[in-house]
């Protein structure tokens, strides 16, 4: 694990290296052996292989203070990540990493600026997005401030508040080919299900 938690993480492809690399491109090539080697869990009804890290022992220690009242560190921890890769008909669709390691994001967006092509930068508030051309793929980093706030106590003399938000960050790789799955048929359909309803309400509407 250690090996592939490198493999995700580590530094930034090196200027002059063939143009197909670059960060997370190992993930658009990795067979069903190495995915499982890597602790990968084949998700059937969503077409997508998953792997998540988090750390147990914080997991624990959450629950242990929520119990004995008192404020726990809620936030992930810096090496906690989610790994999907996700097919289709024709192939993997896009691949899309979620972390929270400020250093990677960091080697991500200077990998976005140097190489990225037709750059887009969007800001909303609690979100920054980042959409740029690579190699034939489409990319997109993104940072959103997750905001969480606890009190230590409901009389207001006696109330701390503690600022526990934490930043989640999140790439994709897209490829071009559409996704499909199962799932993915089914919110289609549901979709479908409630534009009709939409239109019939629409239409009552118009006698009034």
């Amino acid at each position: 694990m250690k090996t592939f938690w490198v493999m995700l993480c580590c530094l930034l492809p090196a200027l002059g290296v063939a143009q197909t690399e670059f960060p997370y491109v190992k993930l658009l090539s990795m067979s069903t052996e190495q995915l499982r080697a890597e602790k990968f869990k084949y998700d059937k009804d969503r077409n997508r292989e998953v792997l998540r890290k988090s750390n147990g022992w914080q997991v624990t220690a959450n629950v242990l203070s929520a119990l004995g009242g008192t404020t726990g560190d809620i936030r992930p921890a810096e090496n906690d990540y989610e790994v999907v890769i996700q097919y289709g008909e024709q192939g993997i669709a896009y691949v899309e990493v979620t972390f929270f390691k400020d250093e990677t994001y960091h080697d991500l967006l200077t990998f976005a600026h140097d190489q990225g092509e037709d750059l887009l930068e969007t800001n909303s508030g609690k979100l920054d997005k980042i959409q740029f051309q690579y190699a034939g793929y489409a990319f997109e980093l993104t940072r959103r401030l997750q905001e969480v706030k606890t009190t230590t106590d409901r009389t207001a003399a006696l109330t701390k508040t503690f600022d526990e938000s934490y930043n989640v960050y999140r790439y994709v790789i897209w490829t071009g080919r559409p996704a499909s799955s199962d799932w993915l048929t089914r919110q289609a359909q549901k979709q479908e299900k409630r534009a009709v309803k939409g239109k019939k309400k629409q239409d009552v509407s118009s006698f009034m």
